[in-house]
């Protein structure tokens, strides 16, 4: 995104072309710095009972940490047209003490809610193979080398029933709600040749599946999980090797796992609703914070490297403040449900 010095894909056109099936409209506003474009965002904006409208940026605005905070206000002006009582954000800008005080000083609070996680797992795919497995823990390159010796195989398929097999038995067993088959055609549909299905088998079995979405050089996991079966044959730990070989050789840089278990955070509000699991990028596979679950999820992520991220997290800013308290009073819960 020109400008903005970043990318996310819950930033572009095919995002909000997924979202518009759920009732999300889009918004998109360029920042400006003396005539010089600065940044961007891309706004999703629902209407709720009684007229009310609510904005959410996800991964926006895609602006420089130090111009997070006149963006957020440049936004709020620019919805107040509407009857639009809050705006909901979880850029990737660091949780730094610089950032929080001219956030405060704009009157940008932490939410109390949050849609995309907070923490994430980010690597490096410049570096070359040998340096990748090399940075991986010592057990996590064994059973990706076990997998190998078993003969497990991993392939893309374009077969969206084969891989909701897999994603379904994941889903029962960890408990976490996932989409149905016309969001995943619509996703594909989305991002063409962008989206890939990720299978490990073990003889004719499906054992994982992997949905990995791509853009310029950054890559994102979106969901997936191992299904259970064959864990000797330890199928996912090479499924996740092959899929960090396949984006390094469409020239991603930048992998992201989506999502590690959250930590307390401190900020003023009620308790967290939400935490974003392994389900993916709008609701599916959330989980209560500190769920043991999400702690193992972690450990096997964290088994193949990478670079621990800690975002802000989600901020909100009252648009039209006669209407925020009907935001805080039950619309904040509802977006973090639908989002």
């Amino acid at each position: 995104m020109a400008g903005s010095g970043r990318d996310h894909i819950l930033q572009q056109s095919g995002w909000a072309a997924l979202k518009a099936a759920t009732g999300w409209r889009a918004s998109r506003f360029t920042f400006a710095d003396a005539g010089t474009a600065v940044g961007l965002c891309q706004v999703l904006l629902r209407r709720l009972p009684l007229g009310l409208t609510v904005a959410y940026a996800p991964r926006g605005p895609l602006v420089d940490a130090g111009r997070l905070a006149s963006a957020l206000a440049a936004l709020r002006g620019a919805l107040s047209r509407g009857r639009c009582a809050s705006l909901l954000c979880d850029p990737e800008v660091p949780d730094a003490p610089e950032t929080v005080r001219s956030l405060v000083g704009a009157g940008v609070a932490r939410a109390p809610i949050f849609v995309q996680p907070r923490r994430t797992l980010l690597m490096d795919l410049s570096r070359d193979p040998e340096a990748l497995l090399n940075g991986m823990r010592r057990k996590t390159r064994q059973y990706v080398h076990k997998a190998e010796r078993a003969g497990v195989v991993t392939e893309e398929t374009a077969d969206i029933d084969r891989f909701l097999t897999v994603l379904r038995a994941v889903a029962e067993r960890d408990r976490f709600g996932i989409h149905d088959r016309a969001y995943f055609e619509r996703l594909l549909a989305a991002f063409p040749g962008r989206v890939h299905l990720l299978m490990a088998r073990v003889g004719v079995d499906d054992a994982g599946a992997l949905l990995v979405a791509r853009s310029g050089e950054r890559a994102w996991e979106m969901f997936g999980g191992w299904s259970g079966a064959h864990a000797d044959a330890r199928p996912f730990y090479l499924l996740k090797w092959r899929s960090l070989l396949l984006m390094r050789s469409l020239g991603v840089r930048r992998y992201d796992m989506w999502g590690l278990a959250d930590r307390p955070q401190p900020f003023v509000g009620s308790e967290r609703v939400r935490t974003q699991g392994a389900g993916g990028p709008d609701g599916t596979g959330a989980r209560p914070a500190g769920d043991a679950p999400l702690a193992g999820v972690e450990n096997f992520k964290l088994g193949f490297g990478g670079e621990v991220a800690e975002w802000i997290g989600a901020l909100e800013t009252p648009v039209r403040r006669a209407l925020f308290p009907l935001w805080q009073l039950g619309a904040r819960r509802r977006l973090a449900r639908s989002a």
